[in-house]
């Protein structure tokens, strides 16, 4: 049995529907592109006002539409944060109503299939389960099958009822038979059905009237399906694509485990103390203690030998040599790479950010690195890739040996400080610790000298000046 849900019924119905998910797609099975927008807004604001932090993410990155409905903009949005390596944190819209946030779709994209299969989606949904939050994936139904989110659930969006949903859309079909579940149909009200002579569609039923026999939320009869409430009988003789058996997701198990039960333990506790007259309790209690004072014994000499023990430091990395790092991309501006050092430096990548005066403009060639070599540069981007902030294929390992050599610093915090003073001056650089345990800033990576000429010109201005060697050092 599929929950069918009206227009009239989502600000009661969908908090309660959506309660044990946490990842929902959201699928218009539908021409009426306006009337399935309004209710995918209208779905992620019922559930925010159950108080449950919701995002809404647009994912027809072809033809977004859900931004002029409660965005602000579609400047940047899901593909700028996927493909061009774009903060999240950045792109997400708060709206005016509390825990509720839009991810518009962003640049325009004309082929939406790798960007739903992009691994990121994994990490993503797997934050929104680890944080009980709710997010509403906006998506066409020919792209169920490769989405990499693993959606708990699907809500399908079908103005005219269930029965249209399954005739007009196989692609749809096909996911629920590979056991993705079908939570909901939401129609344009309650009541709609159809019927073998004809179509009672949107409009024809009076908000708060449903027709006896159609499914509520949280009111199913075992035995009162109607037609249009399941997938298998609505597509009967008018359709050529036979409909998957559903069933209720998220069903509870009502058995009881096999052995006995907690109240049977507890008479046979209760018995023995009874019939040991006490004497059972006594022997338990010297036990428990003789324990107790064991423990405590032990715990003492614990503490005693860690404080006999005299501190011993980590040992520090091996400072080495570090031509090599891994180039991501060049960018037109220093905010732009900045953010894109930032998205590394939250993965745990080092980066370097390296300014280059061209003919047509100034470049920013963000780094991954620096590493000791080629191989280690080779894993480094092998895992980028992995972690789904690189596509396949792009990146590579670059030698680019040169830095200019800034302060240095005899505490890790005053290095941190120096760096955070020169990045706000417009200056990209990296903490590299070395041998005697001071910290060392440098500023930029390159193959040869000339082409660190105009970072030599934006340090003048900070009052510093770099002398221009190898890298070396340790990633702190």
């Amino acid at each position: 049995m599929v929950t069918q849900l009206g227009t009239d019924a989502l600000d009661r119905g969908i908090p309660g529907l959506l309660r044990g998910a946490s990842v929902v797609a959201l699928v218009p099975a539908t021409e009426l592109r306006g009337w399935a927008a309004e209710m995918a807004w209208a779905i992620a604001r019922a559930a925010a006002a159950s108080g449950r932090r919701t995002v809404l993410v647009d994912c027809f990155v072809n033809a977004p539409t859900l931004q002029g409905m409660g965005g602000d903009s579609n400047d940047e949005g899901l593909v700028d944060a996927f493909e061009y390596g774009a903060s999240l944190n950045r792109i997400v819209q708060q709206q005016p109503q509390a825990d509720l946030y839009f991810i518009p779709a962003g640049t325009y994209s004309s082929d939406a299939e790798p960007l739903m299969q992009h691994p990121r989606w994994r990490r993503l949904s797997a934050g929104f389960r680890h944080e009980e939050a709710l997010l509403l994936l906006y998506v066409a139904a020919e792209h169920l099958s490769g989405l990499a989110a693993e959606p708990d659930g699907i809500v399908v969006l079908a103005p005219q009822g269930l029965e249209v949903a399954a005739t007009d859309a196989p692609a749809l079909t096909e996911a629920v038979g590979r056991g993705m579940p079908l939570l909901a149909v939401v129609a344009e009200t309650s009541g709609t059905e159809k019927t073998g002579t004809g179509d009672r569609g949107p409009g024809t039923d009076t908000p708060g009237t449903d027709t006896p026999g159609t499914d509520t939320p949280g009111t199913d009869t075992p035995g009162t399906d109607t037609p249009g409430t399941d997938l298998e009988a609505a597509s009967g003789p008018r359709s050529s694509v036979p409909g998957p058996r559903l069933s209720k997701p998220f069903a509870l198990r009502t058995e009881e485990p096999a052995g006995f039960a907690w109240g049977t333990w507890m008479t046979i506790v209760l018995l023995l103390a009874a019939v040991s007259g006490g004497a059972w309790w006594l022997i338990v209690r010297r036990q428990a203690a003789a324990a107790i004072e064991a423990q405590v014994i032990a715990d003492s000499a614990r503490v005693q030998a860690a404080r006999n023990a005299e501190p011993v430091a980590p040992p520090r990395p091996a400072a080495e040599s570090l031509p090599f790092a891994v180039q991501l991309a060049a960018l037109p501006r220093l905010a732009l790479a900045y953010a894109l050092s930032d998205s590394l430096a939250a993965h745990a990548f080092p980066a370097i950010v390296a300014p280059v005066r061209l003919r047509r403009g100034t470049s920013y060639r963000v780094y991954a690195g620096p590493y000791a070599s080629q191989a280690r540069g080779d894993s480094a981007l092998g895992a980028l890739r992995g972690a789904g902030l690189l596509a396949p294929g792009a990146g590579s390992v670059e030698n680019v040996p040169l830095s200019l050599a800034l302060s240095t610093a005899r505490s890790r915090e005053a290095a941190f400080a120096e760096r955070d003073r020169l990045r706000a001056a417009g200056v990209p650089v990296v903490i590299l610790g070395q041998a005697d345990g001071a910290f060392r800033l440098y500023a930029g990576a390159y193959a040869a000298g000339a082409q660190a000429k105009l970072l030599q010109d934006l340090l003048t201005p900070t009052g510093g000046a770099g002398t221009l060697s190898p890298r070396a050092g340790y990633v702190p």
